[in-house]
């Protein structure tokens, strides 16, 4: 467990941390999760497991460092940890149509395996020897329970279970129990897959979790905690609590849990107790306040184990608490602590050399002085384009004016403020193709000041001017007309659908410098179990496309970067790849502990951002990283 009662270290020693290597990829660090904390779970050796909406996957030793790893893009609302303690299996989901279990095998840092589901995950657990992970999804048939090793479906209880929201499995895996949120606790034997008792029970309850050796249930509705006898199906008691986080090892007969105000925090506990003559249910106890913890740092997650509460906020942070008792209450220890700056975007710069975009300053820098020059101030924009000496800021997905900043003067000017959210915004020499909520594709002119529109459709994702008349537009095929990728004139508004297949597309490259006019771009589509993402090519003058690479797997968020006559492409979501288009030679970068964003090149440096915001060095020969740096808050880089 967390070490709660041994102070901060120092950041002499987090630095120290860094430069040790954790498994190859994985890097130790203090650093909070970027978004909410959706579970903490504790291992057989003790240490702490937290997922969250950044999609990383981070083990907190006893010291309170975190070995943190990226493991997907998408939000992490469960985590399981084999008996093993060292197979992890996570639900990951984009909340409407990805739903996806994983298994990581956490010293290696390799995916075992991956299933697919159609609907929501409910649950997530191994079974107590480890012999089965059990999958609640919510369909009629509920739970499906695979092989942890290949992931294949094994045939296990003979009836279909209804949406279940909490599995528990016996360590001798002879039975299990399992609540369905239709109002039903069933109990299984896991030998010959037959049902051996069912209670009817209170519905709809959340959180649900055994304690008390399992003999009691307790889920949360409108902000009441309920307590049900788990061998009956019974409603012990209804506790009053306003947005509660429930904690329990199962094993307790205290359950504890957090509520707040509205404003702050409080520990409190339910005891139960067992006798020959029955069962006994006593008043909530306040243990004691907690402070720190505000509506700014909502807690959403925690876990109660061998004395100690593990609390996870909506703002990413860890808290560790050894408990204590209203007349000595623990000391509330904040894990995690903010030691780097996050750069939102990159661009080449001259040279060797990079800008680098944080939340209100733009620096340029290079691998090989690691001189940081702060080169001007912004406000909150997210994006960076260089236009000769000056940039190009703009910020995605708002309505915040597109400016242009002059780096030798620092003089600002808006170029124009869009009409709805920008989603995409390219330059083209003087003029800005820019796609306003992903249905209209304008043109602004620089030099004149003139804003038009080119193009309004549905589903819009890039657009690339090949001339002054000629814009082509990548799109869904869903939309009309039915083609990922169309032609549009400029002037004449005529339309006309190009040769590409796929669901969608999206990417667009344009090279205009290798002796043949090219468009390149990302295709992806999905049929059933079906998938694929590829990067084709398409030839304006011959209106014909071809596939340059492509994987069995739909990625809908990957970039597709050219330098030269080689294309950059993170397709399956995992590393990068570099294609030579000339000698047709192929190569799979290795990756940083955080999935990488966006790639650009100066000279023979590769910088990657990563979705956390450090950015990983390469040299443009080979596929192996340099170096991962980080921004700390005082400007400096550091390395780890």
């Amino acid at each position: 467990m967390i070490n709660s009662n041994t102070k901060k270290n120092s950041f002499v020693l987090f630095l120290f941390l860094l430069s040790l290597s954790v498994w190859g990829q994985a890097h130790l660090s203090t650093q909070a999760h970027q978004d909410a904390v959706n579970k903490v779970v504790v291992a057989k050796d003790g240490s702490v497991f937290s997922v969250g909406k950044d999609g990383f996957l981070i083990r907190w030793t006893e010291d309170g460092i975190g070995e943190h790893y990226q493991i997907t893009e998408l939000n992490i609302p469960l985590i399981a940890i084999h008996p093993n303690g060292n197979d992890i299996a996570v639900y990951e989901t984009d909340g409407y149509s990805v739903h996806r279990v994983t298994v990581w095998n956490w010293p290696s840092l390799v995916r075992k395996f991956v299933r697919t589901f159609t609907n929501n995950v409910t649950s997530l657990n191994f079974t107590g020897k480890g012999s089965l992970l059990a999958v609640g999804t919510a369909t009629v048939n509920g739970m499906v329970f695979l092989n942890p090793s290949t992931g294949r479906t094994v045939s296990k209880i003979k009836e279909s279970t209804g949406i279940v929201n909490m599995f528990y499995g016996t360590p001798s895996e002879k039975s299990a129990v399992l609540y369905s949120p239709t109002g039903f606790l069933t109990y299984y034997n896991m030998s010959n897959g037959m049902r051996k008792e069912r209670f009817i029970t209170e519905g709809q309850l959340e959180q649900v979790t055994l304690f008390t050796n399992n003999m009691f249930c307790a889920g949360v509705k409108n902000n009441q905690i309920y307590i049900i006898d788990a061998l009956s199906g019974d409603v012990s008691a209804r506790v009053s609590a306003r947005s509660p986080v429930l904690l329990s090892d199962g094993v307790s007969p205290t359950l504890y849990y957090v509520e707040t105000d509205g404003k702050n925090y409080t520990l409190k506990s339910i005891e139960t107790k067992i006798t020959e003559d029955g069962s006994s249910i006593a008043n909530p106890t306040t243990i004691q306040s907690l402070p720190g913890i505000n509506s700014a740092n909502m807690i959403t997650s925690g876990l109660y184990t061998d004395g100690q509460i593990v609390l996870g906020s909506r703002a990413g942070n860890l808290f560790a608490l050894e408990l204590g008792t209203s007349e000595n209450p623990g000391e509330l220890v904040v894990v995690t602590e903010n030691t780097y700056d996050r750069i939102y975007d990159i661009a080449s710069a001259s040279g060797s050399d990079f800008y680098f975009l944080t939340k209100d300053t733009i620096f340029q820098s290079s691998y090989d002085t690691g001189q940081i020059d702060t080169v001007g101030q912004h406000s909150g924009f997210t994006n960076i384009i260089p236009y000769g000496k000056d940039v190009i800021l703009w910020s995605l997905g708002t309505r915040k004016p597109v400016t242009l900043l002059n780096l030798e003067t620092k003089e600002t000017r808006n170029l124009f403020t869009p009409r709805n959210y920008v989603e995409n915004l390219r330059v083209f020499d003087d003029k800005i193709v820019y796609i306003e909520g992903s249905s209209t594709v304008k043109l602004y002119d620089i030099t004149t000041g003139t804003n038009s529109e080119l193009y309004t459709g549905t589903g819009l994702q890039d657009a690339v001017l090949y001339n002054d008349t000629d814009l082509y537009v990548a799109k869904s095929a869903s939309s009309n007309p039915r083609s990922p990728l169309i032609y549009v004139n400029t002037q004449t508004q005529e339309t006309v659908m190009m040769p590409v297949s796929g669901n969608v597309v999206f990417s667009l490259s344009l090279d205009q410098k290798n002796g043949t006019n090219v468009i390149y771009g990302i295709q992806a589509s999905a049929s059933g179990d079906d998938a694929q993402t590829s990067i084709f090519a398409f030839y304006p003058e011959r209106k014909t496309s071809s596939v340059v690479m492509e994987i069995a797997e739909e990625d809908v968020n990957a970039f597709l970067t050219m330098y030269g006559t080689t294309l950059y492409t993170n397709i399956g979501k995992n590393q990068i790849r570099f294609f030579d288009i000339k000698t047709r030679k192929q190569v799979q970068m290795s990756r940083s502990a955080s999935l990488p964003l966006k790639l650009a090149r100066s000279g023979n440096r590769i910088a990657v951002l990563n979705r956390d915001g450090s950015i990983s060095w390469y040299n443009a020969g080979n596929g192996k990283v340099i170096a991962d740096w980080y921004m700390t808050t005082e400007k400096q880089w550091y390395e780890f």
